[in-house]
């Protein structure tokens, strides 16, 4: 035997299984009626609520803050490179424009030539270069005075010094107590050598004495030869185009 639950009402058709007035399974009239319990709190199913729209909206409102703040630093650091960097541009053009300006009256120091000592004159081929020894106004002459007149002169003073056409000759008085001056020759001597000394050299007289001499105007020569006579040394020469010799 069946009972429905709901109305009561009991079936002995053992084959069915829901009531026939309202459709509710039967259960065995021995066994404990059913009780239908609704949902409990327990048994439904927790759904974890959906954020407030208020909260939502906050979030995506911070990291666009965010993000707003690093693009300006971004955008502060690359104005100061880029400052700094021009800056030091300018800087080094103004450098390289640096110009020292000097003022009007002050003068760039001139290089100062070094003092080369010359050496000692020495004669050569040419005339020209030959130290020449003249005599004072007061010792030329005209070239009338003959070997008989004998005309005072210094120990400076060359057969040069007078006109020196070839064949004339001249008489000479040299000071006592002279100074060797350069002679060029031995025997046939140029005729800017020294006469006096020349003198000295050819035996003639003496420096400590001095004393007449007579010399004769000659032709040149190509070459004068060097001797050391009497405590005096004569130099060697070229071409030379007048010489003069002692009269004895």
């Amino acid at each position: 035997m069946k009972r429905c639950p709901k109305c009561g009402q009991t079936y002995n058709d053992g084959s069915l299984n829901f009531c026939l007035m309202d459709g509710t399974p039967l259960n065995e009239a021995g066994s404990a009626p059913t009780f239908v319990i609704g949902n409990s709190p327990g048994s439904v199913p927790t759904v974890p609520s959906a954020p407030r729209t208020g909260e939502r909206a906050q979030h995506p409102q911070r990291r666009r803050n965010s993000m707003a703040i690093w693009i300006i630093l971004l955008v502060l650091i690359i104005l100061a490179g880029g400052g700094a960097f021009v800056g030091l541009l300018v800087y080094l053009s103004r450098q390289g424009d640096h110009t020292v300006t000097v003022p009007g009256n002050a003068t760039s120091p001139s290089p100062k030539h070094s003092v080369t000592p010359r050496p000692s004159p020495s004669p050569s081929n040419s005339p020209s270069s030959s130290p020449v020894v003249k005599a004072s106004p007061a010792e030329l002459d005209d070239g009338d005075t003959d070997a008989d007149e004998v005309t005072p002169i210094a120990w400076n003073t060359s057969a040069a010094a007078f006109k020196d056409d070839v064949g004339l000759t001249y008489s000479f008085e040299c000071p006592p107590k002279g100074s060797p001056i350069a002679i060029w020759g031995s025997d046939i001597y140029t005729a800017d050598s020294s006469v006096c000394t020349a003198a000295v050299h050819a035996g003639l007289i003496t420096l400590e004495n001095g004393g007449v001499v007579t010399i004769e105007i000659r032709p040149g020569r190509q070459i004068y030869g060097s001797t050391e006579r009497n405590g005096i040394t004569s130099n060697t020469f070229g071409d030379y185009p007048k010489s003069f010799v002692f009269k004895r």
